[in-house]
């Protein structure tokens, strides 16, 4: 997804972004034979026209263009659906370990992979010339948006369906217009209030569509009737 970015524009990166739950509720279907309900698709929409809403009324250039932009879209697309393979296929095997257990194997492995594509970059930081205002900034990237969201995730997944987690990508975009809100940055507007409606309407959806479980339930809990009957 970095290499991605750095490749197309921030507005292109964010709208592939909106395609992970659409993947993952493809993903749950063929995988754990999660079934593709109206009120899921519906919420998934809902979801998706918000999150837009908000992404394209934030932004309004597009600095990329030509072959580059189109790996770096390529590459955006590959990373949701990496994620969206990681709800779905490991759901088992998160629910028998640890979150601390999971990260710290998953962590570790990722450096290992990550480590030959940025060595150079890192040993050529000049680390006494950074500002303190910097290390604080990294401290925050490290600990908070990576280790504490990356702990939280694995503990949602043991008791909600991949769709559900992966439908909350959608609130990535409110998060960032309120706090450029905040910061004075940008204005709230109409568009805004009812992207951001949109957003919370559709996760609701989905979280409100029935899981396979919940189908099996009623499905036996019908032919208990007619047998009674």
């Amino acid at each position: 997804f970095i290499f991605g970015l750095s490749m197309t524009s921030p507005i292109d990166a964010s709208i592939v972004s909106t395609t992970a739950p659409i993947i993952t509720m493809i993903i749950a279907a063929f995988y754990l034979k999660e079934p593709i309900t109206n009120k899921k698709v519906s919420g998934i929409f809902l979801g998706a026209v918000g999150a837009l809403m908000l992404i394209i009324s934030g932004q309004s250039t597009n600095v990329s263009s030509g072959e580059n932009k189109i790996a770096g879209d390529l590459l955006c697309l590959f990373a949701q659906a990496s994620i969206a393979t990681y709800f779905v296929i490991f759901k088992d095997l998160i629910s028998r370990y640890s979150p601390i257990t999971l990260m710290k194997w998953m962590f570790m492995y990722a450096s290992m992979c990550y480590i030959p594509f940025s060595y150079h970059d890192i040993a050529t930081i000049q680390y006494e010339e950074l500002p303190v205002s910097l290390y604080s900034e990294i401290a925050f990237v490290v600990l908070a948006a990576t280790f504490l969201s990356y702990m939280f995730i694995p503990i949602a997944q043991k008791t909600l369906r991949p769709t559900v987690i992966s439908m909350y990508n959608y609130v990535q975009p409110i998060v960032a217009s309120l706090i450029a809100i905040i910061v004075g940055l940008d204005t709230f507007t109409l568009v805004k209030a009812i992207a951001i409606t949109l957003v919370f309407v559709g996760v609701y959806v989905v979280t409100q569509s029935k899981s396979k479980a919940q189908m099996d339930a009623e499905k036996i809990q019908k032919e208990k009737e007619r047998e009674s009957i």
